[in-house]
């Protein structure tokens, strides 16, 4: 039994690595968030949040028109807001932005369908399921934090596509990813002195990717 399960790990590692490609991909994320108590949708961090995601990972199963993709990584999620001070004739005497941040740890798999017009540039479309782990938040997430109503995971789906070039054995591109969410960030019922509410986000992200083929 124990040299059936080594030689199913070695095989494992062998198809894994075998003529597949290492990367890395670095950029930014663009998120807001709908914040919505009761039958109110407040929208106090509606605005744009640029945030960062970092991945590792491994292109294998390597084919002309499609291969499969895991990686794993960090992504910060979140919004912004701007609250507008006025005096008490109703005139703007100031502003101040707050950021709600999120930040999480992500895994993902995902099917690359690709479709080469030349030998090395091959432009590609991706769709796979993720899994996120929510690692630290700023204050804004307190108070939920408090009642349990913020959640830890949230599981969805990474809808993309990009263009990518092989020049050799260093792989470069560019690929952006809208984060399909299956969970709430957040989700707390109505009780007595507590209207309930939600929070959701909408991200996208903007990556430089690298790789090496082994």
């Amino acid at each position: 039994m124990k040299k059936t399960g080594l030689l199913l790990i070695g095989l494992t590692i062998a198809i894994l690595t075998n003529g597949q490609t290492l990367k890395i991909q670095t950029g930014t994320t663009l998120s807001k968030l709908d914040w919505q108590i009761g039958s109110l949708d407040l929208d106090p961090y509606n605005e744009t949040l640029i945030g960062y995601s970092l991945f590792a990972g491994i292109d294998y199963i390597e084919n002309k028109y499609f291969n499969l993709s895991s990686n794993l990584g960090l992504i910060q999620k979140g919004g912004k807001g701007t609250i507008t001070f006025t005096t008490e004739t109703g005139e703007p005497i100031d502003k101040k932005t707050e950021k709600a941040k999120l930040n999480y740890f992500t895994i993902n798999t995902t099917l690359d369908l690709k479709y080469p017009i030349k030998d090395k540039i091959l432009p590609f479309i991706s769709v796979g399921p993720r899994f996120d782990y929510l690692v630290s938040y700023s204050s804004e997430f307190d108070g939920l934090n408090d009642i349990d109503a913020l959640k830890k995971n949230n599981l969805g789906l990474i809808l993309g596509g990009g263009i990518r070039c092989d020049l050799s054995r260093i792989q470069i591109g560019l690929r952006a990813d809208y984060y399909l969410n299956f969970d709430k960030v957040a989700d707390w019922p109505a009780q007595p002195g507590n209207l309930g509410g939600k929070v959701n986000d909408r991200t996208t992200t903007l990556n430089l990717t690298i790789g090496y083929k082994l």
